[in-house]
């Protein structure tokens, strides 16, 4: 079992430069990668998303890689703007006329005007770095997963405590069955006499009358539905491979049954037995949640 809340973390560097990788992953319905990535690392988005799927089947996942290089000076090309600079030039000296003051003016003054000597960075990568974001984004995705796993170690441990506490309580339920139907024969066979009263009653009639209104309240089938919830319920816990969908689907299976016992339920015992066990389902929703 693996949860889909993790963190991993990888770094890679060369002479040249560095790559660090990070990955957040949190619940999420299906896989829903999220890339945070410098422009030069932009056109090998679609191959990091095929090497997650391997790895991370669902969640949000918000990936963000950062690259420095060593030497940025390598990496940069000076670009002068002749022409700028001679209307810069001309625009100083007509300034100068009109006014009547002295031209004089410094190369470094120029050269610091909008536009007239710009840096610009080159957005090639350097000889084998697209291995090194492979390489570090294989291995954050790997201590993601690791992580991911030793939260569903977690995970499994609270499952299995809340199946036990809710099995205790179905089994409160059904020790009262037999206890609750005698009550309800009784009750149904004093309602029909009182309607039926100064009337002559057949008992055979009677007899199928309280089978019937019986079978209408007995939560026999719930109770046997329930149980086999709880069976498949615990091979699916126990199982190692992603089962989260599976486990949220038996959730919604086992409040339903436990719904209709309440529906049903005419004693208070068996009613409060139906609240713990709604608490219990819903503590097991809240966990589920978070299974991968």
């Amino acid at each position: 079992m693996k949860s889909m809340t993790g963190y991993g973390t990888a770094r890679v560097q060369s002479k040249d430069v560095t790559v660090e990788v990070s990955i957040r992953a949190v619940n999420g319905r299906y896989l829903e990668p999220r890339f945070h990535l410098p422009r030069e690392f932009v056109p090998h988005e679609a191959e990091l998303k095929k090497i997650l799927a391997q790895t991370l089947l669902r969640g949000t996942v918000d990936v963000f890689v950062s690259r420095r290089v060593k030497n940025t000076a390598s990496k940069a090309e000076m670009i002068v703007n002749e022409n700028l600079a001679k209307k810069y030039l001309s625009a100083y000296k007509q300034i100068s006329k009109h006014l009547g003051v002295p031209f004089q003016v410094h190369l470094e003054v120029l050269a610091r005007l909008p536009d007239v000597v710009k840096i610009e960075e080159s957005y090639e990568l350097f000889t084998g770095e697209d291995k090194l974001l492979k390489k570090a984004f294989t291995e954050a995705c790997r201590n993601c997963d690791n992580e991911r796993m030793r939260e569903g170690k977690a995970l499994r441990k609270d499952l299995e405590k809340l199946l036990a506490a809710l099995e205790k309580q179905i089994k409160n339920i059904s020790s009262l069955r037999g206890e609750v139907n005698a009550q309800l024969q009784e009750k149904f066979e004093q309602k029909i006499r009182a309607r039926l009263k100064g009337n002559e009653i057949d008992p055979n009639r009677l007899s199928q009358e309280i089978v019937i209104q019986l079978e209408k309240a007995d939560i026999n089938e719930e109770i046997t539905r329930l149980n086999e919830h709880i069976k498949n319920y615990r091979l699916l816990v126990g199982s190692p491979k992603t089962e989260g969908k599976k486990l949220d689907f038996y959730t919604q299976e086992l409040l339903r049954e436990v719904n209709t016992i309440g529906s049903k339920s005419q004693v208070a015992r068996i009613t409060q037995s139906v609240v713990e066990a709604k608490t219990l389902i819903e503590r097991l929703r809240e966990q589920v949640q978070n299974v991968q």
